[in-house]
């Protein structure tokens, strides 16, 4: 196969699962003309079409680490019909006492649900965005087995960590993430419900769930935890999430995030550093990598997060913890 027909298969396998706006493909155009003119004999402007356009685009893939466009960047890694993706808000953040105060509010919820009961809360940002997040209160188990067996009913067969790094030990099992995957009718129903709750000047209003309970429906993601030796956020976790075959989940992130595609074994995966996550830990730093494990022949996939709150552990260890999954 010729290196242009090789390039126009990939442009077209990538474009088959991402939006790509005009604008962008009209920029780098307009970014080859400025390269090309002063390579060509006389003036004549020279469009950038066929495989050297396509080339073109692939190239600002390769440099940028993904696609680039206005202020965000957009990263994604492809499973068949299902897909992992990253979009960096460049000009986007919010100030450390409003993220403060968010994780207060979450653990506030938390502390009125029973085992397993979840919530939705509406977080009304000062920049006019509205997002939804499941807040969940999961059950905690002390020993692996008994996490194994109230989980894998509704997973399936789990795989865990073979061995941690040295002085990171178990510390329990939950059956449920601390905050969940939304379901995109959820959002609808539940932004609707909450912005009419939402007083003036607020920014949070939440409800109790009147969903069917996440072990149900098949909408958990029970997690592992490992602590090491400094305190609360020096951690490891482990989270898997059943997702369906064509679920194309993403992940809406700030600026001064670094996202990196690496491979867990054989499989395509993203890493994703943020030192601004002060919703998730105190001290801000939040690290993960995730990938899809596709189960043929089965209802649901499995994604896999190994993430930490800990500055002190590197992607390294992380991606060994990641490929000992036994």
């Amino acid at each position: 196969m010729s290196v242009g027909n090789q390039l126009k298969q990939e442009f077209n396998r990538y474009k088959q699962h991402t939006t790509m706006p005009e604008s962008l493909e009209q920029r780098l155009a307009a970014s080859f003309e400025q390269f090309q003119q002063p390579q060509q004999r006389g003036n004549r402007p020279v469009r950038a079409r066929g495989t050297a356009r396509i080339a073109l685009v692939l190239c600002g893939l390769m440099l940028f680490g993904g696609v680039v466009y206005g202020a965000e960047r957009l990263w994604q890694v492809t499973y068949g019909a299902t897909s992992l993706e990253v979009d960096i808000h460049e000009g986007a953040n919010e100030s450390t006492a409003f993220a403060n105060q968010t994780r207060r509010v979450i653990t506030e919820i938390q502390s009125q649900l029973a085992d397993n009961e979840s919530a939705m809360l509406l977080i009304a940002r000062s920049n006019g965005m509205k997002e939804l997040r499941m807040i969940n209160r999961p059950q905690i188990f002390t020993d692996i087995e008994s996490w194994k067996k109230a989980t894998e009913p509704v997973t399936g067969k789990l795989a865990v960590p073979g061995r941690m790094p040295e002085e990171y030990h178990f510390a329990e099992g939950r059956s449920d993430s601390t905050v969940g995957i939304t379901d995109s009718s959820w959002v609808k129903k539940y932004t609707n419900v909450l912005t009419k709750r939402l007083k003036p000047g607020e920014h949070y209003a939440w409800i109790k769930s009147f969903n069917v309970p996440n072990q149900q429906a098949g909408t958990v993601s029970p997690e592992l935890v490992y602590q090491g030796p400094k305190g609360e956020n020096d951690y490891i976790s482990v989270t898997y999430s059943p997702l369906t075959p064509w679920a194309q989940l993403t992940s809406d992130v700030w600026a001064d995030t670094k996202v990196k595609h690496l491979k867990v074994k054989s499989q395509e995966a993203l890493y994703v550093e943020n030192r601004q996550a002060y919703e998730n830990n105190s001290n801000g730093y939040y690290a993960y990598i995730r990938w899809i494990e596709v189960r043929e022949n089965e209802e649901r996939n499995i994604m896999h997060e190994v993430g930490t709150g800990s500055p002190e552990v590197t992607r390294e260890m992380l991606l060994k913890v990641a490929e000992g999954l036994r």
